[in-house]
Order: structure tokens, then sequence, then C-alpha cells
């Protein structure tokens, strides 16, 4: 990690953050990859928000307040980040404008000429800012209720990885390659790769469960690590062979040879050159989508993979079940049943 103090005092360690031409920030007393660590660094080393000269009242000098606001900075970092980006769009436009003065026609005008794709998140950063205004007395009333999200063409998105793809991949990557490392610990995981570039050893509790909290959504994930597999769960031989395999252990199991942590961008990166030298077209997400399908075949329920995938609702994990149970019914066997949840309606 960069911009690491070190401070020894009465037999005590001590260790800060001092980004370049920012203040010193005191880090908590806690091992530097356990997750309330790593997420007090990249606070402490993210950009503090320029002084608000807007004046008072205006969509502007909201957009200052939220971005000052304990709300935006418990937001995960990659995600603040997105949000910041759109949150200064509608800051430079916005100009003078009263925040009080704001309807949803307003917001829909500034969705308008944005691809569906890029609406969808701009319009996530206005929910963001206006339920903040309307708690601390910025605005009456939140103008993003009546406004909804641009349809979003459907793509097949990022395509899972099958089992042929899985094998050509580790007959071309042999296991003490970096290039493998990086494959089994996000197939195994299902771990977006922004969570498995931070996890390491230390995230392994008594139980033998990988648990770590994700960047992203703020919610745990729970991974049989060296604990007995549930049935619906198998093939954990390669992940541990590939561990082994490593040339030293640092903090992270990504991490590179020289011990650091290497970027989610970088690993992504990796994955997709390997897997092309391997002969297929793949991403590093579609790993995750290849576990989740993985557990559905294997029997688990939505709440099973949400648990270990670290999904938000059961809604977006169902439709991995449901193409299982419709992939077994031509030979009979039923692979999970719908569960009955209170509130939530499992087809």
């Amino acid at each position: 990690m960069k911009h690491i103090q070190i401070v020894r005092k009465g037999g005590k360690v001590y260790r800060y953050a001092r980004p370049p031409k920012g203040q010193r920030v005191k880090l908590p007393d806690l091992p530097a990859d356990h997750p309330d660590f790593i997420a007090a660094y990249q606070k402490a080393l993210a950009p503090a928000p320029v002084a608000s000269r807007a004046p008072a009242g205006t969509i502007a000098a909201m957009v200052d307040g939220y971005q000052r606001s304990a709300a935006y900075g418990a937001l995960g970092a990659a995600y603040r980040a997105t949000m910041a980006r759109h949150l200064g769009a509608i800051r430079e436009q916005a100009e003078d404008a009263l925040a009080s003065h704001l309807k949803a026609a307003d917001i829909r005008a500034d969705l308008s000429p944005l691809s569906p794709n890029i609406a969808a998140a701009r319009l996530k950063a206005w929910r963001l800012l206006c339920a903040w205004g309307e708690v601390n007395g910025q605005i009456a009333d939140d103008p993003t209720a009546g406004v909804k999200r641009k349809p979003v063409p459907k793509t097949q998105g990022y395509l899972p990885w099958e089992a042929e793809h899985v094998a050509a991949y580790r007959a071309r990557w042999p296991i003490e390659t970096p290039q493998r490392l990086c494959m089994e610990v996000i197939f195994w995981t299902g771990a977006r790769i922004s969570d498995a570039v931070l996890i390491g050893d230390a995230l392994v509790g008594r139980d033998g469960v990988l648990a770590f909290r994700q960047t992203k959504t703020g919610e745990m994930a729970y991974v049989p690590w060296t604990c007995p597999l549930p049935p619906f769960a198998a093939g954990r031989d390669d992940l541990h062979a590939a561990l082994a395999a490593r040339p030293a252990r640092h903090m992270t199991f990504l991490a590179t040879a020289q011990g650091k942590t290497r970027s989610h961008k970088a690993v992504g990166n990796f994955i997709s050159e390997a897997a092309a030298a391997a002969g297929f077209d793949r991403s590093a997400h579609g790993l995750r989508k290849a576990r989740a399908t993985a557990l559905a075949e294997g029997g688990a329920t939505p709440h099973q993979i949400a648990s270990w995938t670290g999904h938000l609702s059961l809604s977006e994990v169902q439709h991995y079940t449901e193409a299982a149970n419709r992939r077994a019914a031509v030979t009979g066997r039923v692979v999970n049943l719908p569960e009955a949840t209170p509130g939530r309606s499992l087809k």
C-alpha cells in the first residue's frame, strides 16, 4: 500500500495514511488486509471534495453538501468514483439553479440524451442526491420518485465460462502460473474482480469459511475455503493447488511476485488475454456467472447462491436456478425447488 506512514511510540506501532499534499489520517489497529482497514485506507486517500463556493440553496450547493456527507463517504470506493462523475456533471449543468425549483421534468431532460446504461447510472446519482437533500432540508420532496429509468435493451452481457472453457484454460496455463491462480480464485469465490484482488488468508475464519465484505454493495459473501463442502459444491482441489504453488505468500491471494496488490483492471485484462491465448473469448466477470451456474446445477437454492456470491436479492440469482431446472427437466431430474420466502416471489 502506498502512502503509509508507520510510527513507533511507547512500544506500540501506529499506522497513518498520508496522501500527497493531504493531511495525515490515523488508520485502525487492524491487519492491513482486514476489510475495515482497507476501507479506512481507501477513504483516507480519496480526493477531498472541493470546497463549495456555490450559492446557498442551489443544486450545486446540494451536490457539494452531499459529497461532504457521511452517507456519500460510506459508499464503496469504486461506486463512489462512478457517482462522483455523474454528480460532477449534474453540478456543472445546474449552474445557479435553485434546488427548491427542481422538478421531475428537469431530471428527465437531463437523462434524455444519454444512452440507457449511462442514464441508469445518472438516475442513481440523482436519487442519492435528492434523498439526502430531502432528509437535510435542501428540498421539500424528492423529485426522482416519479422518474423511471430508460428501458435497457436486453443483451447476453458477460458470457459465463462453460466447462470446456475452464478445461482449455487449465490446459494452457500450468498450476504455478499467475494466470492460473487468478482464474482459480475468481472461479471458486465467484467474487467481483474488485473484491478478488483484496481477499487473502486473514479473511478465512476458524470455521474454514472465507468471509469478506464486498466493496460495491457492502454486503457480506461467504465461501467454503477449508471447511467440508456442502453437497451442491465440488471441485475445490484446483484452487488449493494453485494457492500452494505460489512462490511466496502475501497479504492478498492475487498479489504480484513483489507483494503488491494487483489492480482490478489489471486482473481483468490479465484473464481476458490469458483466455484468448487459450483459444476462446471470455472475461473475468464470466467466471462469477460460471460459479453461480455451477452452484445452481449442483442443487443450490437461490438463498445458498446469494450467500456465496453476495448478490443483494434473490431475484438476481433466481434465473440461475430456473435455467438449471429447465436443463434438468429433460432428464427427469429436479435440481432444486423454489423457496417460500415472505415478501419475495420465487417462480
